[in-house]
């Protein structure tokens, strides 16, 4: 998965401020958003161009999506174990597991999802 993560003082091409609380989503000081931009978690329902809301400092369960570096390479994907190995797994079978060779740090878990459409953002929710 390739994301963006947004930098306050970075201006993007049609980027405009959310005010995310009024979506009715609580924020920290560790909260952060990036921007989905690939296919690898559709089975999710996380489309290209989607933002994740991601808590950073939670401790991911089994199952959960999660916001990673693995191996000095950025990836939004499911958090599992095999035994007491973890990895991450696409939501498309087009894309393979990651398992990490060296190194995977878990730079947040996914608390929430924001979708634009027709210049609308609203809160997705998994049901």
């Amino acid at each position: 998965m390739k994301a963006r993560t947004r930098q306050p003082e970075q201006e993007t091409e049609g980027c405009r401020p959310v005010d995310i609380e009024t979506l009715d989503i609580r924020t920290t000081p560790r909260t952060f958003a990036l921007q989905m931009c690939d296919d690898s978690m559709i089975g999710r329902h996380i489309l290209d161009g989607d933002y994740v809301i991601c808590e950073h400092g939670m401790t991911p369960k089994h199952g959960d999506i999660v916001a990673a570096l693995i191996d000095n390479q950025s990836a939004l994907r499911t958090f599992l174990r095999r035994g007491r190995k973890p990895y991450l797994r696409a939501e498309n079978p087009t894309h393979p597991d990651l398992i990490p060779a060296a190194e995977l740090v878990i730079q947040g878990v996914a608390v929430s999802l924001l979708r634009s459409t027709g210049g609308v953002t609203t809160k997705c929710t998994e049901g």
